[in-house]
């Protein structure tokens, strides 16, 4: 009896570990997957701040970098206007003039049109692209109406850069340089700003014997007057009144 007595209770002890091992498996393994989780959890807490901290770092650059623009879109409008608004009220600009011709024929300006040194063009460092403008020489009173289509003159004192047309036009290409006045007499389409005035190609004796025109796009004047030049060299383009 004695030897199934601890027959019996060695027989229950390996019952109860086979229960009791499965168990503690099954318990490890819940914790292990609870650690795991956790971890994740916890990194994942960590990357969101990073990632935040990252799109703020990012949209402040963005903003900077987009009122940046926004000032020079705003500092070019104010610049136009101003300039508008000196013409419409008369205003007239003096300085230097000098002219380009053969190193830069047939390069790209700031517009984008290739330079023609044999058109009635120039370069301004503020005036909007397309903008027209009167240039008088101060010495010998010859004016000569250009289309801005380029930046400069790079030189101090100069106020413009003229194409050889132009430039031939009021004695200035022996000279190089020479004191001029500027007016403007355009938008930046060409267009006269005062509504009553349009161009006109003058042309004959003394410059002054017929007259075509009127048109009141400076593009059409041009081509107008690139005709006539090859029978009349001394035709020119003016503004008068439509009146």
């Amino acid at each position: 009896m004695k030897y199934l007595r601890w027959l019996s209770i060695g027989t229950a002890l390996a019952l109860c570990l086979c229960i009791a091992l499965p168990a503690a498996a099954q318990a490890a393994s819940a914790q292990a997957k609870n650690r795991k989780t956790v971890s994740q959890a916890q990194a994942k807490a960590v990357k969101k701040p990073a990632k935040a901290a990252a799109r703020s770092k990012h949209s402040a650059k963005s903003a900077k970098k987009s009122g940046r623009h926004k000032t020079v879109a705003k500092k070019g409008a104010d610049d136009r206007d101003l300039w508008l608004q000196r013409a419409q009220q008369g205003d007239l600009l003096s300085g230097k003039a000098s002219w380009y011709g053969p190193d830069f024929h047939n390069k790209a300006t700031a517009s984008g049109l290739s330079y023609d040194m044999y058109t009635f063009t120039a370069a301004h460092r503020t005036l909007p692209m397309g903008t027209v403008v009167k240039v008088t020489d101060q010495d010998n009173g010859k004016s000569v109406m250009v289309c801005v289509t380029d930046r400069g003159p790079f030189v101090r004192g100069r106020i413009i850069d003229l194409s050889y047309a132009a430039a031939q036009q009021i004695n200035l290409g022996n000279r190089g340089v020479g004191r001029v006045n500027l007016e403007v007499v355009s938008d930046e389409t060409g267009t006269p700003l005062k509504a009553d005035q349009a161009y006109f190609i003058r042309y004959g004796a003394h410059g002054g014997a017929s007259k075509v025109g009127p048109f009141r796009a400076f593009a059409d004047a041009a081509a107008m007057h690139e005709a006539l030049r090859q029978a009349h060299p001394e035709a020119e383009v003016v503004l008068d009144s439509t009146r």
